[in-house]
């Protein structure tokens, strides 16, 4: 009986020994796979300075992401704000990790200054992607009838866009 308990350890501790070694190449095969493993592809912005007025828009077009996806890290900026305004985000074929989300309403006031780092995967598959920020007026100030409104904020005149590459 004590050879048949010599027997049965030996074939654990070898079984064992064979999972250990097997363990540690899976592992190490799974380190140089990950190391020499396709890398997503970048989405460039075009970018600019934009001064808007009511109404208009800063569009700032994307290339890249036509043959799948690719990521995009770019940093937008909004500044020289003359009054209250408030600002629509849009992109078309741009998937935001980071705020703003597509039809977010940037609300400002004179003198704000925002800055946005767009973090996010653009899959436009050959069509036109891009990213936008639409100057659609001012929020109306809460005034109810025998309130004194005088106080309340004009509208701005012009907010200015910039974005670019953040690498």
């Amino acid at each position: 009986m004590p050879v048949l308990d010599i027997s049965r350890t030996l074939f654990v501790r070898t079984f064992s020994m064979r999972t250990m070694f097997l363990r540690i190449g899976l592992g190490a095969a799974m380190l140089v796979a990950a190391g020499t493993g396709a890398h997503a592809a970048e989405a460039r912005l075009e970018g600019g300075t934009v001064t808007l007025t009511q109404g208009e828009s800063a569009t700032f077009p994307i290339s890249g992401g036509g043959n799948g996806p690719a990521n995009l890290d770019a940093q937008c900026d909004i500044s020289d704000v003359s009054g209250s305004a408030s600002i629509t985000f849009d992109g078309e074929y741009y998937v935001p990790l980071s705020s703003p989300a597509v039809g977010d309403v940037i609300t400002l006031s004179r003198g704000d200054t925002r800055s946005y780092q767009l973090a996010g995967v653009v899959d436009s598959q050959g069509r036109d992607a891009y990213v936008a920020f639409r100057f659609g007026g001012a929020s109306a100030a809460m005034c109810f009838p025998g309130m004194d409104c005088s106080g309340a904020e004009g509208e701005a005149g012009s907010v200015t866009i910039s974005c670019r590459n953040a690498s």
